[in-house]
C-alpha cells in the first residue's frame, strides 16, 4: 500500500471529506445494505485505511458494532484517528492491507472507502480482505474510477499508481476473483465514484 502525499493528505483531513462522508457515503451504503437485507448492528467491523479516523467513528455510532477495528499504514495518520475515536470502543492498529495480521474469517463485515486506488497489488489486498471476512460476510467498498484517478494527478498534483487505475469491469472481476459475490452497486459523484456490496462466498 502506498503512502499518500501531502496533496492527498490535505484531500483526506478536509473538513468537506467528512461531510461527504457523514451526509452521502455512508448513509448511501447502509441503504445498500439495507435492500440486500444485510444488518450490521452489533456485528465484527473492519475499517480498512481508517486515515484520521472519522469514518472509523461514524461506524461506530451507526451500528453499535460488537467490534471495530481501524487499520492504516500511516502511523501520523492513526495518530489523528486516536482522537477521532477518544470515548468510542473502536480499536486502532497500524498494518498494510496487502498483509493483514488477522485471522482467516475473524470479520463479519470490512469498510474501504476510496483506498484501493492507492494501491498497486489491490487485487491482492482484495484477497486479503475476502481471508479475513467470515463466509457470508460482507465488504462495502467505495472506489474511484481509474480515468478520474489520472485527471486527478494531472490536475490536483495527486500521485496514484498507475497499476491502481481500474475501471469498473476490472474492479468487479477483482471482488469475484478474491472471493465475492456482488449484491449492489451504486454510481456515486457524477459517476466518478462508486459504491459496492459484495457478500464473502462460502
Amino acid at each position: 500500500m502506498a503512502r499518500l502525499n501531502a496533496v492527498e493528505l490535505a484531500m483526506m483531513q478536509s473538513p468537506l471529506r467528512a461531510l461527504t462522508q457523514r451526509l452521502y457515503e455512508l448513509p448511501v451504503l447502509r441503504r445498500m445494505l439495507a435492500r440486500a437485507g444485510v444488518a450490521l448492528e452489533g456485528a465484527r467491523l473492519l475499517d480498512v485505511g481508517c486515515g484520521a479516523g472519522y469514518e472509523t467513528a461514524l461506524l461506530w455510532r451507526i451500528f453499535r458494532p460488537a467490534l471495530l477495528l481501524g487499520l492504516d499504514l500511516m502511523p501520523e495518520q492513526l495518530a489523528r484517528a486516536r482522537r477521532a475515536v477518544q470515548g468510542s470502543g473502536a480499536r486502532l492498529a497500524c498494518a498494510d492491507v496487502c498483509r493483514l495480521p488477522l485471522r482467516d474469517g475473524s470479520f463479519d463485515a470490512a469498510f474501504e472507502l476510496g483506498i484501493l486506488h492507492h494501491v498497486p497489488q489491490w487485487r491482492q489486498a482484495l484477497g486479503e480482505i475476502a481471508r479475513v471476512v467470515r463466509p457470508g460476510g460482507v465488504l462495502c467498498a467505495e472506489e474511484l474510477h481509474g480515468r478520474w484517478v489520472a485527471l486527478q494527478d494531472r490536475l490536483a498534483g495527486t500521485s496514484h499508481p498507475p497499476a491502481a487505475r481500474f475501471d469498473w469491469p476490472a474492479f468487479r472481476a477483482g471482488l469475484e476473483a478474491a472471493g465475492f459475490e456482488l449484491l449492489a452497486e451504486q454510481g456515486l459523484a457524477w459517476q466518478a465514484a462508486r459504491a459496492f456490496v459484495a457478500r464473502r462466498r462460502a
